[in-house]
């Protein structure tokens, strides 16, 4: 493939993705990783989409900042910060064919829970956080997909919906920073990825927009649904690929 289609296919999945964050909240990370490890490789798509979610964040981060419950936050990321190795190590340790089929089983998963309405037992209190930060830290550091899982648990705290967004907002910008600098200093970024995420941004923009604009207008359990099996499809279309290739 050119690199001029290659380009064009990677902004139209980010375009998607973004869509999908505009309109129900959740499911970029998933989407994003999905599509573009599908045009070239996992390691060239995790570090790009951290870029994405840091941006996205960025925008964000302003109201989130008087918002956000620290002490669950503080908690999470003590947590995060044990499991961002971890998936450094994953991700940059393990054949790369095999770690994508285990994204595309991870995501598949993920989709057939929420689909089916089964919440997966994470625990409460001290115990939980400590279980749903690492286990997301890592799941982001190493597929940049952590989210289902802290905000599944975050949902249960009592939070105000508020408080709930702004809560998540700090913790994602925290654990992908953190991702990213563990990346880096591994030297597992490729070369010009920073530059191909800012070529991005005007997709990413693009999307958030238009997913918002949809927001009020389709109901949002038919939103997060159509998300589920979009990220369905999208995972048995990459199993296929890989079982092919």
């Amino acid at each position: 493939m050119n690199p001029e289609a290659s380009w064009a296919l990677s902004a139209l999945c980010v375009l998607v993705a973004a869509v999908v964050r505009g309109l129900t909240g959740f499911g970029f990370a998933a989407i994003a990783v999905v599509g573009l490890a599908m045009l070239g490789s996992l390691q060239q798509a995790v570090p790009l989409v951290l870029y994405l979610e840091v941006l996205s964040s960025l925008m964000l981060l302003r109201s989130a900042l008087g918002e956000a419950h620290y002490p669950l936050l503080k908690r999470l990321l003590l947590a995060a910060a044990c499991g961002v190795p971890c998936g450094i190590w994953l991700l940059t340790g393990i054949d790369s064919s095999g770690l994508t089929v285990g994204v595309y089983l991870l995501v598949a998963l993920l989709a057939v829970l929420g689909l089916a309405r089964i919440r997966l037992p994470m625990g409460e209190g001290r115990a939980g956080a400590w279980l749903v930060g690492g286990s997301s830290g890592a799941l982001i550091a190493a597929f940049s997909i952590g989210g289902p899982l802290v905000v599944a648990w975050l949902s249960h705290c009592g939070l105000r919906a508020r408080a709930l967004r702004a809560t998540l907002i700090m913790f994602f910008f925290a654990v992908d920073l953190a991702a990213l600098a563990g990346l880096a200093a591994v030297s597992a970024i490729p070369a010009g990825t920073g530059q191909q995420a800012l070529l991005m941004l005007p997709a990413l923009l693009l999307g958030l927009w238009l997913g918002q604009q949809l927001f009020v207008r389709i109901q949002a359990e038919q939103a997060a649904r159509f998300t589920q099996w979009l990220l369905l499809v999208l995972a048995g279309v990459g199993l296929l690929g890989r079982a092919w290739s």
